[in-house]
């Protein structure tokens, strides 16, 4: 395994790249307030098949933030541009999870030569969901979410986004180490790509995983994106929320194996 620091142009980027170094490459992309971590249950099983990078976004984990210049979802994506380039990486399959999966969106909108196919775990398309007028809200949203008790927050983050209660402990820890403030403004910044158009992604391989207790509007997004999408399949994992990779690895991980042999019409094992 091959641990560092990446120096992008917004900050100090965590990243561990592990697997079979000749093997196509699967980038994974957490969640707001949380870290690579959260995808330790896909790793020792797909590491012997594929090559994995996960890492830290910008703020979060053992990343800095340095130059908060944009939104943080285009700045992640341009974050992961430099890093994949510095480790030589090209045509890789992205695994992006809630945040991750918009990042993962703005990195195909912009980088669309280097994306094999992508992987939303949950994701929600961008486009304007909600239209101009709902960006009056966010401000109102954000405030009354500030008002929360930072503890209370962490707390509260971990428990309703998890059903497994050491998922939900994890969740809470991570968050806490992110800050409140911080994970507020990269929500807000979430919320405005879901109001503002968004042009046409590129036509590729997609899947959509969403748990089967996630919110219902998750749930609902993920099965009309799927239909929109002729070149995509859609997944429910049962007993699991919205990060469904650690509530329930076992059904995520054969869902994500399934999509993958399919691209590369080939069997390398079972998790």
């Amino acid at each position: 395994m091959k641990k560092g620091k990446f120096s992008s142009a917004y900050g100090d980027i965590y990243y561990e790249l592990s697997g079979a170094d000749e093997s196509p490459t699967l980038v994974f992309i957490h969640g707001v307030g949380m870290d690579h971590l959260t995808f330790r249950e896909q790793l020792g099983s797909l590491e012997p098949h594929y090559r994995i990078l996960v890492w830290d976004l910008p703020g979060h984990g053992a990343s800095s933030l340095k130059n908060y210049s944009k939104r943080f979802t285009e700045l992640s994506a341009h974050c992961l541009y430099e890093l994949m380039e510095e480790l030589k990486i090209s045509r890789a399959i992205l695994v992006g999870q809630s945040l991750g999966s918009m990042i993962a969106q703005h990195f195909l909108l912009k980088y669309s030569q280097e994306v094999m196919a992508v992987v939303h775990a949950p994701g929600i398309e961008l486009k304007s969901h909600m239209g101009k007028w709902g960006k009056k809200l966010v401000p109102i949203f954000i405030f009354l979410m500030g008002l929360i008790p930072e503890n209370m927050f962490c707390k509260s983050f971990g428990k309703h986004r998890a059903v497994k209660k050491e998922v939900q402990d994890y969740l809470s820890n991570t968050m806490a180490k992110t800050g409140k403030k911080f994970a507020l403004n990269v929500t807000a910044d979430m919320c405005y790509d879901l109001m503002d158009p968004s042009p046409q992604s590129p036509k590729i391989p997609l899947l959509m995983l969403y748990g089967e207790k996630d919110l219902p509007f998750i749930r609902n997004a993920s099965k009309k994106w799927h239909i929109q999408e002729p070149m995509s399949q859609c997944v429910a994992i049962p007993d699991a929320n919205h990060i469904a990779n650690q509530d329930n690895p076992e059904d995520f991980n054969q869902a994500l194996l399934g999509f993958l042999e399919g691209l590369f019409q080939k069997r390398p094992g079972r998790f």
